[in-house]
């Protein structure tokens, strides 16, 4: 059941263009509205408020699945969850208009829409590699927490993505849990950038970051792809670094899909 959701949800958002109401920010957004009008959601909220915040809606979805519905009713409310939480269109719309910028000449434009993805005002990063981050963020954390947590473990990730997105720049607290959160996804990920791209070039850097003490997941997610294709970026085609860094992200989503379907073949998944 897991993979067949995970194929279906993933061949439904590649085709379509999903309405806001099928977007996890228009609900994360309306639901950390609630608690930050009652002054709950603020820099200085405490780990244990975080937490409880965060995870409420998913023990409540888990009780729902668990103990309300049948298996069959169960599916179908699970992949619906899963088409709400996996992608990003604003994402997908910049970088699309990046390249048409590009292909145009409009530097100017290039730069402005890059801009647009850097977290933080975080600019020690590549256009291209804010684009692997986010297709980890937006694809391949939550594809993962859904096979490990199922639909509570996609909308656990999906909310504390968003807290932090909110108040991690005053609140540690929720950089501290995205930290834990993100430390087993983002290295299931990066190995799979190494196997699928060169992988005596990203091998030692993977190997090096591996227990690494106060990384960021960014960090290595973005070293490791840097490796894994040996590409740069270049003022004369500003289009190649991102394009070649896209590529490898959606390589590794469907080597992260035949993971998951010989681990269903095999019992291991459901």
């Amino acid at each position: 059941m897991t993979l067949i959701s995970l194929l279906l949800v993933l061949f439904v958002e590649r085709v379509t263009t999903k309405s806001r109401y099928w977007q996890a920010d228009f609900y994360s957004t309306k639901y950390l509205d609630r608690w930050q009008n009652r002054d709950w959601l603020s820099g200085e909220s405490s780990f244990l408020l975080l937490v409880m915040i965060i995870a409420l809606p998913s023990l409540l979805i888990f009780c729902v699945l668990t103990f309300a519905v049948g298996q069959i009713i169960a599916f179908i409310i699970s992949t619906a969850i899963l088409m709400v939480c996996v992608g990003c269109p604003s994402v997908r719309a910049t970088y699309k208009c990046y390249l048409q910028a590009a292909n145009r000449g409009d530097m100017e434009a290039c730069n402005l829409y890059a801009d647009q993805i850097i977290e933080n005002n975080q600019s020690s990063t590549t256009f291209g590699q804010n684009l692997v981050w986010q297709n980890y963020r937006h694809y391949a954390a939550v594809a993962l927490f859904f096979v490990i947590l199922g639909a509570p473990g996609a909308v656990l990730y999906v909310l504390a993505r968003a807290t932090q997105s909110r108040i991690g720049h005053e609140n540690n607290t929720a950089n501290k849990m995205m930290y834990f959160l993100d430390w087993l996804p983002v290295r299931i990920t990066a190995l799979g950038f190494l196997l699928v791209g060169h992988f005596s070039h990203a091998l030692p850097i993977w190997l090096g970051h591996f227990l690494t003490p106060n990384i960021s997941a960014k960090k290595l997610l973005t070293d490791v792809s840097r490796a894994a294709e040996d590409v740069e970026p270049d003022e004369l085609n500003c289009t190649e670094e991102p394009c070649t860094l896209v590529r490898l992200a959606k390589r590794n989503i469907l080597f992260l899909m035949a993971v998951i379907s010989g681990l269903t073949l095999v019992g291991w998944l459901n």
